[in-house]
């Protein structure tokens, strides 16, 4: 579902990028009711990419969150929600020089998605569409798919809460 695509200049080692990914993923779920099995991260170096802003090449990073739109997400939870981002990426790489995050775009145009044969919910709908999907996230876990094994896990101990 949300595609979080980290875009970076400074050099990540293994540690810093599972670290974030998983500081993302956490923020992502809880926030906006996801299960964490469907948050993705995806990095890419940068570091020899040609970028102008202002008609004068720059180098930076940046993060670019593409995920669904809804009416019950507000301007100002994306900006609360950026600025957390902000937040974990300076705990885990810093924010010195280079090695801040200068830009987090938020591009909340997700229309529709279908991720192993499920569509998407729309926003507000997810413990509805959980429920109605059961069954085949069950299904899936049985066959020995990893990720649902894990979806499931995540359910049940949720649902223990």
């Amino acid at each position: 579902m949300p595609l979080y695509d980290v875009e970076h200049v400074t050099p990540l080692t293994p540690e810093q990028q599972e670290l974030l990914a998983k500081a993302l993923t956490t923020i992502h779920s809880k926030r906006f009711n996801t299960p964490r099995y469907f948050v993705n991260v995806r990095y890419t170096d940068v570091s020899t990419q040609v970028v102008f802003r202002g008609g004068i090449p720059r180098k930076y990073n940046r993060l670019i969150l593409r995920t669904r739109a809804g009416s019950n997400r507000s301007s100002d939870e994306y900006l609360e929600h950026c600025q957390d981002v902000v937040g974990k990426w300076e705990n885990i790489v810093g924010k010195e020089g280079e090695m801040g995050l200068r830009t987090v775009w938020v591009n909340g145009s997700l229309t529709q998605a279908l991720e192993a044969g499920i569509g998407r919910p729309k926003t507000g709908e997810e413990d509805a569409w959980i429920e109605a999907n059961m069954p085949h996230f069950k299904e899936l876990a049985a066959a020995g798919n990893e990720d649902f094994i894990e979806l499931m896990k995540e359910l049940e101990a949720k649902r223990k809460l």
